[in-house]
């Protein structure tokens, strides 16, 4: 910021700047009349004022600040209220030059060039809304002599041993003219002409000076607040381990450090182009996890590796969709997306959202990146330690459950069956006559009906369901919180899912049907141990009975 700059914002705090100097009215000098002798010239103390300013502030700033601090609108209240503190010592440096030139009042006026006129920006006169001691009709065309001059300029005397009524001097930053810094008293100021020569264009400089050393320190205290909420901000995603709240939490924290009413975390996938949302905050039309369409901003800016943001969304192309091709509505608003790469590879995407255009700000956007840079890490540790956890639970030509994984889900639903009293049921699903699908179509096409089956079986049931491939075509699905009955009427539904179409394989089509085994412990097994066995031996009651239907224990057959 320029001392022009600087002097144009001390117009708008000065009000509150002169409140708040007025703690120190006791200890400020009296005006001296001009029959006193002028006293020594009395450098201004705004040096190290602020120098002492800045010590309680260290002092009183808490080692980490919040993570809010990072907002743009937190980070422009804490601007304002360092500078109306600076705005204050500014009025005290004015109220020394006045003292020491014993004059009734000090102005800094601000040059505005576009408009050729000078405007005041701060002056020594407590409590009031403009300069009170300033003869504008005799010395407004000396002060702005001064500043079109660039010199020292008083008004007219017989002799150079009457002290000067009125002077002004340029404030200049190198050759820059800022403003005017003018002293006057009405009935002739304690201070000679030749000294008003000497001392008024040092303390014009010495306003520079102090305006550049103001604006360095709330520099420096800004860069200070944003490392510390940084430093806080990466603190609270590393001490997540766990994918789900690793990505909950960097949701929350893009949040806190943003103005953004909304978050999501995207995973990408570069060797295969595509992606997925994996977390999503409320505010968003659609929930995670749910996939991430080509074509898309959020795909587009993954694919290319560039931040994107969008002050005015609605300046968009109506037709331009975010995470997947149907959701054209969502913008409405401001918007950022910042890549997550790690070795050059993009891996991931932070999304923010917010309803109000220019909300979100370009100076937030940057910081994600920052967030970003630190989370990529984790997320790409805590990614690889859950694909290889899914990999060893999973069954490579299905993608359900594997056995194993199986065993143990079975063994952690029983246990909270036994814990919470509610009943868990076990459907035993098996592909009928399917040695001799791989005998008439061959094993390829087996493989693509129980790639087939296992998707049908997987999308009519919930989500806290499990799965899983237990054999060679045989599929065992467990229900939470099911009874017997529940659980024979959906095996009905899903044999009826997979009957009701062949499934076409290479210009083929190859009818496949499902028998299915029901049992529920403890509605219809007394023993937890006994469940398996009882389920099984339906599934052999159901293939018994000619196949395509549905046996449970306890129910009288239907089909």
């Amino acid at each position: 910021m320029t001392t022009a700059e600087w002097i144009a914002l001390a117009g708008a705090g000065v009000a509150l700047a002169l409140s708040a100097t007025q703690y120190a009215r006791g200890r400020r000098r009296s005006v001296r009349s001009s029959s006193e002798p002028p006293a020594p010239p009395v450098a201004p103390m705004q040096v190290g004022s602020l120098l002492n300013a800045a010590a309680r502030h260290r002092r009183q700033t808490s080692p980490t600040a919040p993570i809010s601090d990072l907002r743009s609108g937190v980070e422009a209240s804490h601007d304002e209220q360092e500078f109306v503190a600076d705005a204050a010592h500014l009025v005290e440096q004015l109220v020394d030059i006045r003292d020491a030139c014993g004059a009734e009042e000090a102005v800094l006026w601000r040059w505005d060039e576009s408009r050729d006129r000078l405007t005041p920006a701060a002056w020594s006169t407590s409590g009031s809304s403009r300069p009170q001691h300033f003869l504008k009709e005799e010395w407004g065309p000396l002060a702005r002599w001064a500043a079109e001059g660039r010199m020292v300029v008083m008004d007219s005397a017989d002799d150079e041993i009457t002290p000067p009524k009125f002077a002004a001097a340029p404030v200049l930053e190198d050759t820059l003219l800022a403003g005017v810094l003018t002293v006057g008293h009405a009935g002739g100021m304690a201070i000679s002409r030749q000294r008003v020569k000497q001392w008024l264009p040092r303390y014009a400089s010495q306003v520079v000076r102090v305006l550049s050393l103001s604006e360095a320190r709330r520099e420096y205290a800004r860069q200070m607040r944003q490392s510390r909420a940084l430093l806080a901000a990466v603190r609270q995603i590393q001490t997540n381990k766990t994918h789900d709240s690793l990505a909950a939490s960097i949701c929350e924290t893009a949040l806190e450090v943003s103005s953004a009413s909304a978050a999501a975390l995207v995973r990408w996938r570069p060797e295969k182009e595509k992606g997925a949302v994996r977390h999503t905050t409320p505010g968003f039309r659609q929930s995670a996890p749910f996939a991430l369409d080509p074509g898309t901003l959020v795909a587009n800016a993954c694919h290319n590796g560039l931040t994107l943001f969008v002050e005015d969304t609605e300046r968009m192309d109506a037709g331009v969709s975010l995470f997947t091709a149907g959701d054209h509505g969502w913008h409405k608003g401001s918007l950022g997306i910042v890549p997550l790469s790690r070795d050059d590879r993009v891996i991931g995407a932070i999304v923010v959202a917010s309803l109000e255009s220019g909300r979100i700000t370009q100076d937030e956007v940057r910081n994600l990146g920052v967030l970003g840079a630190v989370a990529a890490g984790s997320l790409e540790i805590v990614w690889e330690i859950d694909e290889v956890t899914k990999r060893a639970s999973t069954d490579a030509l299905t993608g359900l459950v594997n056995r194993r994984a199986f065993d143990e889900h079975l063994k952690r639903l029983l246990n909270e069956t036994d814990r919470f009293g509610q009943p868990l049921a076990l459907i035993l699903a098996d592909i009928d006559h399917f040695k001799r699908i791989n005998d008439t179509w061959g094993h390829e096409a087996g493989d693509e009906v129980l790639r087939r089956v296992a998707r049908k079986l997987t999308e009519g049931v919930r989500n806290v369901d499990v799965c899983a491939r237990y054999g060679g075509e045989e599929i065992a699905i467990l229900l939470p919180q099911t009874s017997v009955a529940g659980a024979a009427d959906l095996a009905d539904r899903l044999r009826h899912a997979v009957g009701a179409k062949p499934i076409k394989f290479k210009g083929e089509e190859i009818p496949v049907t499902l028998s299915f085994g029901v049992a529920s412990y403890p509605d219809a097994v007394a023993l937890r141990e006994g469940l398996f066995r009882a389920a099984d031996r339906s599934l052999y009651e159901a293939k018994e009975a000619g196949r395509n239907c549905v046996r449970a224990v306890g129910i009288s057959p239907t089909v």
